[in-house]
């Protein structure tokens, strides 16, 4: 059995007003309260944009997605932009068969 990072999630100033969510290992149930509540504490500042960065993520649920789509929401009700920033082609693929790649904006 292969072992896997435990999940991280780290919050980084990427520019003024800005703040950008680094995650990785994997963002399912177990770690979707940690995740929230990164989020949370992200959006209670006052910013004017919400990035994510999901290029460390191995694998993720749909607990991991409702984080995405509620940091999405959140920063929306909040007047706040939201974007991600980096992701793997796996979760690129994830999200394009759920359809919510024109709603989440995803990175070139």
């Amino acid at each position: 059995m292969q072992d896997t990072p435990p999940f991280q999630v780290e919050s980084l100033v990427s520019e003024p007003g800005a703040v950008r969510l680094v995650m990785t290992g994997e963002l399912d149930f177990s770690a979707a309260d940690e995740a929230s509540a990164a989020v949370d504490k992200a959006l209670a500042e006052d910013l004017r944009l919400l990035e994510l960065d999901l290029s460390g993520l191995k694998f993720i649920d749909s607990s991991g997605m409702a984080v995405m789509m509620n940091a999405y929401m959140g920063a929306g009700e909040r007047g706040a932009g939201f974007r991600i920033v980096a992701l793997t082609p796996y979760l690129r693929h994830l999200i394009e068969v759920v359809a919510l790649d024109d709603v989440l904006g995803l990175p070139d």
